[in-house]
């Protein structure tokens, strides 16, 4: 297998921060952001809907297989246990676009992702190219 490349890192940490970030799914808009709709857009209940979390999820599982990250996928497999539910959630909503996943749920994928990145830390650590700066700086 081929070392990974600099864009499979940032494609890895992107849809790491991504599902890291789910947490916040309930926060809920409090006057008209319809002037800004690049603004409205960024909300977190149409950032986080349970079709982006599931292309976000299902990408993860592929780019910690392709980078044979095998120890930070063993705990990403807690992910592939929680995708049935989601395809059957957007398997009842049209269009799918619109469903969104609730609180207790997206604290669960939270944790979750929270321990990959823990993992995937842990694994590439021994991989990680020197700092440039100084002990105790970075």
């Amino acid at each position: 297998m081929d070392p990974a490349t600099a864009y499979q890192y940032v494609k890895l940490g992107a849809n790491l921060e991504f599902l890291r970030g789910i947490s916040t799914v309930s926060v809920m808009q409090t006057t008209s952001l319809a002037a800004w709709p690049s603004l409205l857009e960024n909300l977190p209940t149409r950032r986080y809907s349970a079709l982006r979390v599931v292309e976000a999820i299902k990408a993860l599982l592929i780019q910690l297989e392709e980078m044979n990250l095998g120890r930070s996928l063993q705990v990403a497999e807690a992910f592939r246990l929680m995708l049935p539910e989601m395809e059957n959630l957007l398997a009842q909503v049209k269009p799918p676009q619109t469903a969104c996943l609730n609180d207790a749920f997206t604290q669960r994928l939270a944790v979750i992702s929270k321990h990959v990145v823990m993992a995937v830390r842990s694994e590439l650590g021994s991989a990680a190219p020197p700092s440039p700066l100084p002990p105790g700086e970075g």
